[in-house]
This record gives structure tokens, sequence and C-alpha cells, in this order.
């Protein structure tokens, strides 16, 4: 699986760039109609619904799965998302870390921590 990086400002905006020498970025759907959190954006104000949206856009790109990316995102928007600083930056692969680890905490395997 390629790499890839998502990015996010303080207006909400989440853009995603593939492999390390690519400098061009897009625009991270939101992915609304998957689960509706808010009408407009992914801005996080007031996180809560706001991070669960950011992170169910970037666990179905990261995943390649929108039924995992359902199942995941609000648990991934309450460890991860919402530690985010106003700007930041994450991986694919840090991505997919996050959520095994998440994984392995649900089936209480003590590695895990």
């Amino acid at each position: 699986m390629t790499e890839r990086f998502y990015s996010g400002r303080p207006d909400g905006q989440v853009t995603v760039r593939g492999g390390v020498n690519d400098a061009t970025k897009s625009p991270l759907e939101p992915r609304c109609v998957l689960f509706k959190h808010r009408e407009k954006g992914a801005a996080r104000t007031g996180h809560g619904a706001e991070c669960a949206q950011i992170a169910l856009a970037i666990l179905t790109d990261a995943l390649g799965d929108d039924d995992c990316a359902v199942t995941a995102h609000e648990h991934f928007g309450r460890r991860v998302v919402e530690l985010f600083p106003d700007r930041w930056t994450i991986s694919r692969s840090r991505v997919l870390a996050y959520i095994n680890m998440i994984e392995r905490e649900k089936r209480g395997d003590p590695a895990a921590a």
C-alpha cells in the first residue's frame, strides 16, 4: 500500500497527498453520506462530531473499506483526532498502526498497552 499523508487546518479543511515525493494535495471528501455528523465540512470547533467526521474521512481513505471505517471512526476520533493540534499531518501507516492498536485493545490483548 502506498504511503499517503493526511493534513488538516483550523478551518476544517482536510487534504491528502500521496507519497513522500508528491507535493500535490487534494481535498479529502468528508464522507458525510456514510455517517451523518454535520452538514458542512469537518471543522473541529466543538470536537465531538467534528472529530468523528474527520476520523471517518481519514479512515475511509486509509483503510479503503467503508464498513471498517464506519465501525472504527468514533473510537479513532476520540483517541487520535481529538489530540490533533490546529495544524496537523498524519501518515497512512500511522493511522493503520492506531487502528491495529485499537483493535487489539478491544480484544483485550495485553500487548496493546
